[in-house]
């Protein structure tokens, strides 16, 4: 193969991916045209087992507990279940002076959803409830999240998720890029999604979902992103992730570099087994019942790979046509660095206007959204990484250095 065709077999590469760019972009821009929808106010209220994973989080796992006990949904309505798994420390001993039913978990655990596998299997045994609201042991949640959540499952849907904060927003320039990255979801995803009508995806934490939800076999996860695989799953049975934006909650991010890119192999490392193990199902489901949402809800997990390689191919191409010692390459030359350019100017663009339409008192330094394109850079990279060298064992990121303690979530 001469330079020229290579260089045209990577130019037509970068078309392909740069389609699933665009397409995500367009539902960006249409969705923020379309109004949001208002849940009306139910009367009724659901009873929510609230499931909190913890494993060593005695430092932390009082703020959950106390935030949600101290929120205006009725205590009656609602119990708070710390699943402590295989804990070495005193964070069940924590969790039950907070107010919370501890369930310890002693036999080994792979991961998060194998975690939450065995609580919604146990709060299905119990009975007695309407609906299962999953948290993290570092989470601090609105007085007014259940209310919302229950206000949107009581009109129609199934799946719900919250508008998801950072808790440690201002601590350094990493957890200012996590908290970026969050707006995103939560303006430029999930909200757009929802107003069109299409799915959101769930984070990992602050999400909730009607029992009737779950498929014949409960909670049934198998990858190291158990909330994409349950969005993934949902989606093929005709259920949508519904983005509630009053339901906020707040988390703690990751401070340093290396538990910033512990997190994202394992992130990355899930969407690649979500993509493998879901396509022929996906393709399935499309040819058999085609969906604008369905089709969606694949394109949006190739969003963030697409990225990767359109930068990773349009660099080999650039390469390809250094090599060349044509002038008439001046043009594609140009082209490639122009794509290059572009794929991260539209992502600090699009880093800015996420932090615009949070509306929220709680904004990270400027010093993380001018640099965001760097956090792009580096999840691009643990994408590619990881297709190598995938993360072998679930390892947890530790928590409580630097937890503001306020448990009032402000927007």
């Amino acid at each position: 193969m001469d330079n020229q065709t290579a260089a045209l077999f990577f130019d037509v590469l970068c078309f392909g991916l740069s389609v699933v760019f665009f397409w995500s972009s367009t539902i960006v821009l249409v969705g923020l045209l379309k109004r949001e929808r208002k849940h009306p106010k139910a009367a009724k209220k659901l009873k929510f087992a609230v499931l909190i994973c913890a494993r060593n989080e005695e430092s932390v796992i009082r703020l959950p507990v106390k935030s949600i006990a101290m929120g205006a949904y009725p205590a009656d309505r609602r119990d708070i279940i710390v699943l402590a798994d295989n804990c070495t420390d005193a964070t069940a001993e924590k969790a039950r002076e907070a107010g919370a039913i501890v369930w310890e978990k002693r036999v080994p655990s792979s991961g998060k959803g194998d975690v939450l596998a065995w609580g919604v299997d146990r709060v299905l045994k119990a009975g007695g409830y309407d609906a299962i609201a999953v948290f993290d042991a570092d989470n601090i949640a609105s007085d007014r999240w259940f209310d919302e959540m229950n206000d949107a499952l009581q009109d129609g849907e199934k799946v719900v998720t919250g508008r998801r904060h950072s808790s440690n927003a201002k601590a350094n320039v990493i957890a200012g890029w996590y908290t970026v990255y969050w707006d995103m979801m939560n303006e430029l995803s999930n909200r757009v999604r929802t107003n069109l009508g299409l799915s959101g995806k769930l984070t990992g934490t602050g999400f909730a979902f009607l029992l009737s939800a779950l498929g014949e076999e409960g909670w049934k996860t198998h990858t190291m992103v158990e909330d994409v695989e349950f969005t993934v799953q949902g989606n093929l049975r005709g259920n949508r992730v519904a983005y509630v934006p009053g339901a906020d909650y707040a988390d703690e991010q990751p401070v340093t570099v290396v538990y910033m890119w512990r997190q994202l192999r394992r992130w990355a490392t899930g969407g690649w087994q979500v993509a493998r193990s879901y396509f022929w199902p996906w393709l399935k489901g499309m040819c058999r019942r085609p969906s604008l949402r369905l089709f969606d809800s694949y394109f949006a997990i190739l969003t963030g790979m697409s990225v990767a390689f359109l930068l990773l191919f349009n660099v080999v191409a650039l390469l390809v046509k250094l090599c060349s010692a044509s002038m008439d390459n001046v043009l594609a030359i140009f082209t490639s660095v122009f794509v290059f350019v572009f794929v991260f100017f539209m992502g600090w663009i699009t880093a800015c206007s996420a932090v615009a339409l949070s509306k929220r008192k709680r904004r990270p330094r400027w010093i993380a959204v001018a640099t965001f394109p760097v956090f792009s850079l580096v999840l691009s990279a643990s994408v590619l990484y990881t297709l190598v060298f995938p993360t072998r064992r679930w390892k947890p990121i530790p928590h409580g250095s630097r937890v503001d303690d306020n448990i009032k979530v402000s927007r």
